[in-house]
């Protein structure tokens, strides 16, 4: 079975198991205070505890606990409050009176703060994660989220037991709570390495599991210190996670600010602080500094709920997750309509003084949460109906430019890409009718049925004014936009509204734009398409003489520089060895010496497999893929030295992922930097660093040669060397500046984009 599936039925038991601890055990909340008599006196009383819905007053004294002394009870003693207990006997004045705690001692907050809410969080946790775990099953990154929604939803649910001081929902809350931090980190981390965009070692994730850790070792023996206490330990940890979450995630909105995985990152740092904010602000912060909340943690805490909307919100929008699916409209609006649901049902318990048992508070929820989802419903209803009738908002049309460039870069042919922008116009404009037209433009009949007087007025408007792409020419209901010129002729998007009300400004803006967009998408799959079909008929045509003449100098100048190669090195060694082997043959000499020659022999033929070993892995590198381009530079630097007395000073630092093409270059420009340094240069000193910066890779290059003319660099005389290294570079979309004079070295600064 899955080990997602098992930690999800785990997950499901703890759940299951806490929350019936929850109901076995009311929140009591009443903390105490021993006085010089030894007395245990009532010191406060909590809002939402069962200890203020039952007539317990501050200074009242406590007799007995569980029919026993105050304390000899376990959280009278260890924490000063009176919690897990069955009956409690309290001493006003003369009166005493012993009241029964049990689990109908539940008021309708409790059952609302510690029962409700942490269980439909929990649930509607679960529910991400299972429909996360059936999209993205072998994804790591939809792993690591799954494990920290369920988290999560345990540490909401065991909060309530750690409100009460039982032990094991105690522990489970203050380990969860310290470990979500950097759960949350590590998904961030494996999701942007997926993507290659990652601006943050693994380091900072180990180094907050590990004092995440220590700080919960340190809160188990915060009762052994008086200064001190679990709950100042907690928060402050807390609050360091958060700092350093969110400082990293801003510093991703700077790392990505050209990149559209920047409007991930933006939701990420949405959900983190809209969940988080108002538990710190209200709740965490100020019982630090001043001792006291100015909200209580019940109520900071639902804002949890908006951490698994924007979650379910970014991957239902294809910002998280690219992913292939449709969901049910009924089942988002289902999941949309919970925390306000909530919200609203909460209002309503603490601002409306009327007396409400549980089961009619569990109506009233049901009848909001339908409610919400009708209205959703209803809005997404309206919003297609009458989005064209309502004021024009830019942001709409925003958003539509980037929908649909999203959508053209993953269409295939032309007839899709027109699909896409048909389907575009159609559901933000009203339009009765629309087509895709290439015929001329004189004598043209219309594409639809539409009034003949008006159709001839258009026409004659696009005879009169000359085409150029994205440009309207309207008529009344009628309207044309020209798409481009393409093989068949000119492509023309006709169209018919719906009332003979001419385009705003903001919707002529957005129209030329998607037009335009379309257009280039198609001209470029033209020529796409053109250059395909060139390339297989050149063989069978004339034209391609030029292509075969360029292929075969390519071929030929590799095969030269091979030659010469294997010429100067490998057959020079091996005409020496055959000689020696002749030798032997007519020499008579002792056993001793001629195992000293066959050794040596032995020794040169072994020097021949390395070199020959050392001219494959520069015909191709073998291990590039296999260990990496830093250990792969490594080895080359290496090998290098062994031949070359030249020293050299060099610093790889790679953080992010390169695709296999950057790899590969990177590394023969290398290779030829070394290679021109070993044969020309005549230097004895080289600095190389390579590195990733500002979203590029930078090779910089100095060495203390002869240096070169910069005339000759300029022009290609038939040799590769340097200026093959340009044009290497140049062919990778980055920029290879060279600075030398003759007799000054030499100095290469070499960027590429990621």
């Amino acid at each position: 079975m899955n080990r997602t599936v098992i930690a999800m039925i785990v997950a499901l038991i703890v759940a299951l198991y806490l929350t019936i601890l929850n109901v076995r055990h009311p929140l009591i909340g009443i903390d105490v205070v021993e006085n010089k008599n030894g007395d245990i006196i009532v010191n406060d009383i909590y809002e939402f505890g069962w200890a203020k819905k039952h007539g317990i007053h501050i200074n009242d004294q406590v007799l007995k606990v569980d029919g026993k002394p105050p304390l000899s009870h376990f959280t009278v003693r260890k924490y000063k409050t009176i919690e897990q207990a069955k009956t409690i006997t309290i001493q006003r004045e003369n009166q005493i009176q012993t009241l029964t705690v049990d689990y109908k001692s539940h008021g309708t907050e409790q059952w609302l703060y510690y029962i409700a809410l942490p269980a439909g969080f929990f649930l509607f946790a679960v529910s991400l994660s299972i429909f996360l775990l059936r999209l993205r099953p072998d994804d790591k990154s939809a792993t690591v989220l799954i494990y920290f929604l369920l988290l999560i939803g345990l540490c909401y649910i065991s909060a309530s037991l750690s409100a009460k001081y039982a032990l094991f929902g105690r522990q489970m809350f203050n380990g969860i709570f310290l470990i979500l931090p950097a759960v949350f980190l590590h998904f961030v981390h494996h999701y942007f390495e997926k993507e290659k965009k990652l601006w943050f070692t693994n380091k900072i994730i180990f180094s907050l599991y590990g004092f995440n850790f220590v700080m919960f070792v340190v809160s188990l023996m915060s009762l052994s210190f008086r200064s001190i206490s679990e709950a100042e330990v907690l928060l402050t940890t807390f609050f360091i996670n958060m700092v350093i979450i969110l400082a990293l995630l801003g510093k991703g909105l700077v790392y990505l600010k050209k990149d559209e995985q920047q409007n991930t990152v933006k939701g990420l740092f949405f959900a983190i602080g809209l969940s988080v904010v108002p538990f710190i602000l209200f709740y965490s912060l100020p019982v630090l500094i001043i001792g006291k909340w100015v909200l209580p943690a019940e109520l900071t805490v639902t804002s949890l709920f908006v951490l698994p909307s924007v979650f379910l919100y970014l991957i239902c929008t294809d910002r998280l997750f690219q992913l292939q699916f449709s969901i049910n409209h009924f089942v988002y609006y289902a999941f949309l309509s919970l925390l306000p649901s909530f919200l609203v049902t909460l209002l309503y318990i603490k601002f409306v003084n009327e007396a409400r048992g549980l089961v009619e508070l569990a109506l009233l929820f049901l009848l909001i949460y339908v409610i919400n989802i009708l209205a959703l419903y209803l809005k997404g209803c309206f919003d297609r109906i009458l989005r064209t009738k309502l004021y024009v908002q830019k942001d709409f049309y925003q958003e539509s430019i980037y929908r649909i460039g999203e959508a053209l870069k993953k269409q295939k042919n032309m007839q899709e890409v027109i699909q896409c922008l048909e389907k575009e116009v159609s559901e933000l404009l009203a339009i009765e009718e629309l087509a895709f037209v290439q015929p001329a433009i004189k004598n043209m009949q219309a594409p639809f049925q539409c009034d003949e007087k008006e159709w001839m007025k258009l026409t004659k408007k696009m005879d009169r004014k000359p085409l150029s792409i994205g440009k309207i020419i309207e008529n009344k209901r009628l309207f044309a936009v020209f798409v481009g010129s393409f093989r068949q002729g000119p492509l023309l998007l006709i169209g018919k509204k719906k009332h003979p009300i001419p385009f705003t400004a903001e919707q002529t803006d957005w129209l030329s734009t998607i037009v335009y967009y379309t257009s280039i998408t198609i001209e470029n799959m033209a020529k796409v398409e053109d250059l395909i079909k060139e390339l297989d008929n050149l063989k069978e045509s004339r034209n391609s003489i030029w292509l075969t003449r360029l292929i075969f100098q390519w071929s030929e100048k590799e095969r030269r520089k091979l030659s010469i190669d294997l010429h100067d090195t490998i057959l020079q060694d091996l005409i020496v060895l055959k000689r020696k082997v002749e030798s032997l043959r007519v020499q008579n000499m002792r056993m001793d010496e001629m195992k000293k020659q066959l050794s040596d022999i032995e020794e040169e033929i072994v020097d021949i497999i390395d070199l020959t070993r050392e001219i494959c892995h520069e015909l191709r590198p073998p291990f590039l893929s296999q260990i990496g381009l830093k250990e792969a530079i490594v080895q080359l630097i290496q090998r290098f030295q062994l031949r070359a007395n030249i020293k050299i000073e060099w610093n790889v630092h790679l953080l992010a992922k390169l695709e296999e093409e950057q790899e590969l270059a990177i590394y023969r420009i290398i290779q030829e930097l070394l290679n021109n340094a070993l044969k020309h240069s005549q230097a004895s000193h080289i600095q190389l660093t390579l590195e990733v910066q500002n979203e590029e890779v930078q090779l910089h290059y100095i060495d203390n040669g002869i240096g070169i003319d910069m005339k000759k660099l300029n022009h290609y005389d038939g040799k590769l060397g340097l200026f093959g290294i340009k044009e290497r570079v140049q062919g990778l979309g980055g920029t290879c500046e060279m600075t030398s004079q003759l007799g000054e070295g030499l100095d290469i600064r070499i960027t590429i984009p990621l």
